[in-house]
């Protein structure tokens, strides 16, 4: 019977429904492309696949590099969920890896006599001040002077890039590494094992956890949380509303610098214990589609980092196996990128033809 309650609460669990569905139909269509130049590799598809899976989770010590490895990329996925918040779009989260990781080191390293309790704070302080100092001067030209955000974030990624070469070659680098790397960090800066060895995983893992769910709580139960998410549906009628849209567009880009810089600090902190010029392999890359496949929801970019951290970790498992070159996971994650494009097109067909549904009732 119409206007029942059971019948009242079905449009919002058709949207549940689409919202969870989409994705996965979305992440299955990618690995059915990739599938194709596979095939004409002459390679087998569910070989390589089976092989993917069994190195990202077919041990414990597969399983332990797989959440490792997701862990900067779910920091790079908040980062720019929180600027989407905002009504940008925070490309830029590469380079804030970087600078936060640099920021990390130094504080691990130069402030002796500290208890872990404190070093660790501080260190995570230092990664994402640096990650927010790297983000300030785009912030202030975009909020100021409407200055665009793309390219200069893309250009101030390579400019990260030099910063961290020089950084580990010439300003803070180790005279007795047998790689180039900087000098270690302190034994108080280093992250305790939440297993220890020989899996060694440390209590990162737990920081992406209470994020996520920090994250969620601010956007959904509270009225900042409410507002920027205003700002970001749709910044005129924020305004119209009386809501402080430059207020939360910076406030936005400032948070979205810091988590980006905390990643790439807990990266220094729990694994490395130094920095390399290649400690990131595009993280902070990754953490776009995983922002914009799981619908700018922290709580989904926890699973959708682990799913992107279980491509690289099981890439080198497929590669020995079946003989495949690692780059298909650039392919996989390439036709993820187009799939999260046409999810959006998706929606507002589904959204379309609702209206018209609407009208004609």
């Amino acid at each position: 019977m119409k206007g029942t309650p059971g019948s009242a609460r079905n449009p919002h669990l058709r949207e549940t429904a689409v919202d969870i569905a989409v994705p996965f139909l979305l992440l299955l269509f990618s690995f059915l492309f990739s599938s194709i130049w596979i095939l004409m590799m002459g390679k087998n598809p569910l070989a390589a696949y089976a092989a993917l899976l069994d190195g990202a989770f077919g041990s414990s010590t597969a399983f332990v590099n797989t959440i490792k490895k997701s862990i900067p990329i779910a920091f790079a996925s908040f980062s720019i969920i929180v600027s989407m918040k905002g009504n940008t779009f925070n490309i830029g989260a590469e380079g804030q890896l970087a600078l936060g990781a640099m920021g990390a080191t130094l504080a691990g390293a130069l402030i002796p006599g500290l208890p872990p309790l404190l070093h660790i704070p501080v260190c995570l302080w230092a990664g994402a001040l640096f990650g927010m100092a790297y983000i300030a001067f785009p912030t202030v030209m975009h909020v100021r002077r409407g200055v665009d955000l793309l390219v200069i974030l893309l250009l101030l990624n390579n400019v990260a890039n030099y910063i961290l070469q020089y950084f580990v070659l010439d300003l803070f680098k180790s005279d007795n590494a047998l790689v180039p790397s900087s000098r270690s960090i302190l034994g108080s800066a280093e992250l305790p094992y939440l297993i220890g060895p020989p899996h060694r995983m440390t209590i990162a893992i737990l920081f992406v956890l209470v994020s996520a769910v920090v994250l969620q709580w601010y956007f959904s139960k509270t009225v900042a949380g409410y507002e920027m998410r205003a700002v970001g549906l749709n910044r005129e009628a924020a305004r119209y509303a009386g809501i402080p849209v430059r207020r939360y567009t910076g406030l936005a880009l400032f948070t979205s610098g810091a988590l980006a810089g905390i990643g790439g600090a807990l990266e220094v902190l729990g694994n490395y214990h130094c920095l390399y010029t290649d400690f990131s392999p595009g993280f902070g890359y990754d953490g776009i589609p995983v922002a914009l496949l799981c619908g700018s929801n922290p709580i989904l970019a926890v699973i959708g980092s682990i799913a992107f951290g279980a491509l690289r970790n099981g890439s080198l498992t497929m590669q020995a196996r079946v003989g495949i070159s690692n780059e298909i996971i650039s392919v996989v994650q390439g036709s993820l990128i187009l799939s999260v494009a046409s999810n959006y097109i998706v929606r507002y067909l589904l959204n379309r033809k609702k209206g018209k549904e609407k009208v004609h009732a």
